[in-house]
């Protein structure tokens, strides 16, 4: 196995298209880790989106939504609440390997402040 893949617990990482994508929450950037090519990528178009949505999360997790697209669910303050919100991310390989993100939509979906997270999982049905 890729020394760069087994350097840290992936965990809310997700596999779109043979890639992998996590989202680091320090940095504020969605990483693509391209397993041909060996190299890890900044998933361009998002940069402005998750600096103002996620600026404040301690957590995030990425599951695989249908085809090309991934679904980020992130905690946030609102209204001095915290709540759970879900971004889908629409995602295109561009030519050159360059990987474009656009944030399609972002909702809250638990808001209520009574929740623990054990894991997020994809299904498809």
């Amino acid at each position: 196995m890729d020394e760069v893949l087994s350097s840290k617990a992936w965990k809310g990482a997700c596999v779109v298209d043979n890639v992998l994508y996590y989202h680091d929450c320090p940095g504020k950037v969605l990483m693509a880790y391209d397993p041909k090519q060996m190299c890890w990528s900044v998933v361009n178009g998002l940069e402005e989106f998750l600096a103002v949505e996620t600026a404040h999360s301690i957590w995030s997790a990425a599951v695989s939504y249908g085809e090309k697209k991934l679904a980020l669910f992130f905690l946030k303050k609102h209204d001095g609440k915290n709540v759970i919100c879900c971004a889908e991310i629409a995602l295109e390989r561009r030519q050159g390997g360059d990987i474009l993100g656009k944030m399609e939509s972002c909702d809250v979906v638990i808001e209520n402040g009574l929740f623990d997270i054990v894991e997020f999982v994809s299904v498809t049905v």
